[in-house]
């Protein structure tokens, strides 16, 4: 029995393209039965006496068109018989919910999962995911999900009854678009704006996050330049790719940026100097944050009610937000150590440690002793400890002295510039973006270049 149509199910019986494949064995089984019967029929012919011929090739002919009339009756049948339905997975819901839901054999699902190396992308769904299911009455056809944006999990149900899968590769076509803004309220508002998604707003943010601080430096009128990829499926455009170039101008002072992909496939954005972006510490641990308490040897604790110096800089945030590590190195502790409740510290080259603390979880593959890139994430924002609010406690040592970290992470050393073997490759990969740059000629969504 079909399920009734419902907000997130959808029902077709029109005999759609994945309901023909899912037929399309048995309906050669049927076509090799009618061959067979043809062949039968042509070897008799062989032994009938000439006087007969005639009359025997009509009644031939007249047999194969009723054996074709029956295969094509057969298919349509089939075709008939078959409903496609498109399942969007809602919050909480499993496969096992779903079959149920529409009356489809748990059986048939256990052998869908039973298939090698099926289990983890047909498991793995989350709220919003499509769904598309062939069947006949309870019996499972077909089914389809996107397992990426380039890749289609299939499953059909073969002419021995038994199920198959494979993953198709779905071709992205490329192409190059850009687009410029003016902050008035946030950022993100500005990106919205012009057309950007979030994920390409936040990637412009992690691109200059070296240098401009988004809570505390930016202004209103500040601007910005970005060109970058869009990416395309059968035409349509479905997601955002890489941003190839971007111009920022926070307070008056322009940061420019371009991607640049080396000859061992590594890319990392510099500027267009060739000097690199990277510095060995972050401006700030935690992104879109605002200061809620800076350094401060002669402050007044807020839960002790007494004089405590504040030897690190407090990051008002949400609970959860992810915290980062400012540079590379790795973990010295993870733990609960006292008033810093949940506390991460990591050792980094040149005697520097950083703690992270008052956390509200830890992150995985962050553990004591292991080795973190700058940028991983190590923890989230919480308020263990002694903690009025949700916030990151992040203090700078360095040779066993507490600084500032507002004053000596603005003047961390910058990464390693574009080696000189590959300046003429990293002029020609480039200049073609900078020129775009320079011309103005930047407005949202206008295409530059297919790729």
């Amino acid at each position: 029995m079909t399920a009734p149509p419902t907000a997130s199910t959808s029902v077709s019986t029109s005999a759609p393209s994945i309901a023909r494949r899912a037929i399309s064995l048995r309906a050669l089984q049927l076509l090799c039965c009618a061959a067979v019967a043809w062949a039968g029929i042509h070897t008799t012919a062989n032994t009938t006496r000439p006087g007969d011929i005639a009359e025997f090739a009509a009644r031939n002919f007249n047999t194969a068109d009723r054996a074709q009339a029956s295969v094509t009756a057969a298919l349509q049948a089939a075709e008939a018989s078959l409903s496609q339905i498109s399942v969007v997975v809602q919050r909480n819901e499993t496969l096992d919910q779903i079959f149920r839901r529409l009356e489809l054999s748990l059986t048939d699902l256990a052998n869908v999962r039973a298939l090698e190396g099926v289990r983890a992308g047909l498991d793995r769904v989350r709220p919003g995911d499509l769904l598309t299911l062939v069947h006949n009455g309870s019996e499972l056809m077909a089914l389809e999900r996107a397992l990426s944006l380039t890749q289609t999990l299939k499953i059909s149900r073969d002419a021995d009854n038994t199920f198959i899968a494979n993953v198709q590769e779905v071709p992205l076509a490329r192409r190059t678009v850009a687009a410029s803004g003016t902050i008035e309220s946030s950022l993100f508002a500005a990106g919205s704006a012009v057309g950007l998604r979030d994920a390409t707003t936040m990637e412009l943010a992690e691109i200059f996050r070296w240098d401009i601080d988004f809570v505390l430096d930016l202004r209103t009128g500040d601007s910005f330049k970005v060109i970058h990829e869009q990416l395309l499926r059968d035409g349509e455009y479905v997601a955002d790719g890489e941003i190839l170039a971007a111009e920022f101008m926070n307070d008056g002072k322009v940061f420019r940026a371009v991607r640049y992909v080396n000859a061992d496939g590594k890319a990392d954005y510099y500027t267009p100097e060739g000097k690199s972006l990277r510095k060995s510490f972050l401006k700030a641990p935690v992104q879109f944050s605002r200061i809620s308490s800076v350094f401060n040897p002669r402050r007044k604790h807020p839960v002790l009610n007494r004089i405590r110096a504040h030897r690190g800089v407090d990051y008002a945030a949400p609970t959860g937000t992810p915290v980062r590590a400012a540079g590379a190195g790795r973990v010295l502790y993870r733990g609960v150590k006292g008033g810093f409740g949940n506390v991460v510290e990591l050792q980094h080259s040149g005697q520097v440690v950083t703690r992270y603390g008052h956390l509200s979880r830890f992150a995985k593959g962050a553990g004591s002793g292991s080795r973190v890139e700058q940028g991983q994430i190590i923890g989230y924002v919480g308020k263990t400890g002694l903690a009025t609010g949700p916030h990151l406690h992040f203090e700078y040592i360095s040779h066993g002295v507490y600084m500032d970290p507002q004053v000596v992470m603005r003047k961390s050393e910058p990464g390693p510039p574009i080696p000189e073997a590959q300046r003429a490759a990293f002029d020609l990969q480039t200049s073609p973006l900078l020129a775009q740059l320079d011309s103005g000629n930047v407005s949202a969504g206008a295409a530059l270049a297919a790729r």
